[in-house]
């Protein structure tokens, strides 16, 4: 039996920034299509000097992309490190989503306040089928894969149309009343004694 504890340590999930565990690279099929949507990635204010995602400006340790100027930059890619330290980033991709298309790449941890923080505040989300492969072969000649699934959130941008990467979700808020013949959805909110949480992209009516 292989033993999977590690995937479940909170010594894991809060490495610090610097951690030589934290530099996992946003594979190829994923940035891909990421970058094709923003239609090019102007900053990537998380990554390593050598500009590994091909940004037009970048930023890397030891300068703290988290608390940086953005400058100018209208499409903006981040994949942070995946430990404590995501917390802070996902802060400031919300706030930056409100001048800018923002796209972040973060585990899919749905049961912390840091994920159903940015769910609250994101036009919509994705979550990648199976785990993220690096393309770093570990010593067993394994390839290097995430120990968890992983989301990737747009804020001020629609990332619906990645759903090929996985399952995706709009958070279009929409309303609903009851009815003798069920749920009836009233998209302008006319007729609506409750607001809740919707997913048209899944043709789910009742949110």
């Amino acid at each position: 039996m292989v033993n999977a504890s590690h995937r479940f340590s909170n010594a894991i999930r809060r490495r610090p920034d610097g951690h030589a565990r934290q530099a996992m690279l946003t594979p190829a099929y994923v940035l891909e299509p990421i970058r094709e949507l923003l239609g090019g990635i102007d900053l990537d204010p998380c990554t390593e000097p050598d500009n590994p995602t091909g940004a037009k400006l970048h930023i890397s340790l030891p300068s703290d992309g988290a608390t940086a100027d953005w400058g100018f930059a209208e499409t903006v890619f981040c994949n942070p490190p995946y430990g404590e330290a995501r917390d802070r980033w996902v802060d400031r991709c919300i706030e930056e989503g409100i001048r800018r298309k923002v796209i972040l790449l973060i585990p899919s941890h749905t049961d912390t306040k840091t994920f159903q923080r940015a769910a609250n505040a994101c036009v919509s989300v994705v979550f990648v089928k199976g785990r993220l492969k690096f393309g770093v072969l570990r010593e067993n000649r394994r390839q290097e894969a995430a120990s968890h699934g992983s989301a990737i959130f747009g804020f001020g941008v629609d990332v619906t149309p990645l759903r090929s990467l996985g399952v995706a979700y709009s958070m279009t808020l929409i309303s609903y009343r009851a009815t003798a013949d069920g749920i009836t959805v009233s998209p302008d909110g006319k007729e609506a004694g409750r607001w809740v949480r919707g997913f048209p992209d899944l043709g789910d009516e009742r949110g």
